[in-house]
């Protein structure tokens, strides 16, 4: 199994700069998701209003913070190919304003 980054995601840890660790909480989420696959990962959802493109969102619970995953990181991920997944967008609750801005940012990855 495989995950490859978008891109853009170096623009996503530019916005959670406030959080402590996003980076080690994604490292941390992408080694669990290797080792227990799409299937065993708690916590992965799929995510609905993209066309024919299979995306998944997933909780991320964040390292060095005293909260759950549902006050932690979202991340949105899609299936490039067999075992091969990209991860697109990595957010936090209140960085978007409305879930049209993630959706319009995760089309705009895509294409």
């Amino acid at each position: 199994m495989k995950i490859v980054r978008h891109p853009g995601i170096d623009k996503d840890f530019k916005e959670l700069k406030r959080f402590p660790a996003p980076a080690e909480s994604l490292e941390a989420w992408e080694r669990f998701f290797v080792f227990k696959g799409l299937r065993e990962t708690p916590g992965i959802e799929s995510y609905p209003g993209l066309g024919q493109t299979k995306i998944y969102k997933a909780r991320v619970v964040p390292l060095k913070e005293n909260c759950g995953k549902s006050n932690g990181y979202r991340l949105i991920f899609r299936i490039l190919e067999n075992d091969v997944y990209e991860i697109l967008a990595f957010s936090r609750h209140g960085i978007y304003k409305t879930e049209r801005d993630l959706m319009d940012l995760i089309r705009s990855r895509i294409a």
